[in-house]
């Protein structure tokens, strides 16, 4: 078990195999690697992570989370040995901390779970084209382009649940 705080935020974390636990909570977690940027999948959410060279890798570092910076310490192990990949990449993930502001991105108005995804990187887009379509309250919700310009990234995928303020598609 380790004490982790996230920007000032502290939880209790214990790494079991594919599953993190934290605050007593059980999220199953992926990690896919893609030049230089993990993809983590937990508890059915998914985020970006942009982790410190290994180097660089201690407690105190800045994590980045679908672009957010996040100030990552932990006092203790997540399990047998060192910390694995996983278990910092979903613990900064859970966190709530307020969102430092991602150049061109199309964020959430209101938490919610994305249907469809309407673009990929590289589309040409202009200002009102949709971009995804995110349920929330039984309603869904048409997210448009704010502007016109290309799509660098989609930081959601479809089935993903997002938080009000999230970024979800960075337009160029």
């Amino acid at each position: 078990m380790a004490k982790v705080t996230v920007s000032g935020r502290s939880y209790e974390v214990e790494v079991r195999g594919d599953s993190v636990i934290v605050d007593g909570h059980e999220y199953p977690v992926t990690v896919r690697e893609d030049a230089g940027m993990a993809h983590v999948n937990a508890g059915g959410v998914n985020y970006r992570v942009q982790l410190p060279a290994d180097g660089e890798r201690a407690s105190g570092m800045t994590v980045n989370v679908d672009y957010r910076p996040f100030v990552f310490e932990y006092d203790g192990r997540f399990g047998a040995g060192p910390a694995p990949r996983a278990a910092r990449a979903s613990t900064g993930a859970t966190a709530a901390a307020p969102a430092a502001a991602v150049k061109g991105a199309v964020t959430a108005q209101i938490a919610g779970r994305v249907l469809s995804v309407r673009v990929k990187p590289g589309d040409t887009v202009a200002r009102g084209d949709v971009l995804l379509i995110l349920e929330a309250m039984k309603m869904e919700n048409e997210i448009k382009a704010s502007s016109d310009g290309t799509v660098k990234d989609v930081l959601v995928a479809e089935g993903s649940r997002v938080s009000e303020g999230a970024p979800l598609v960075v337009v160029e």
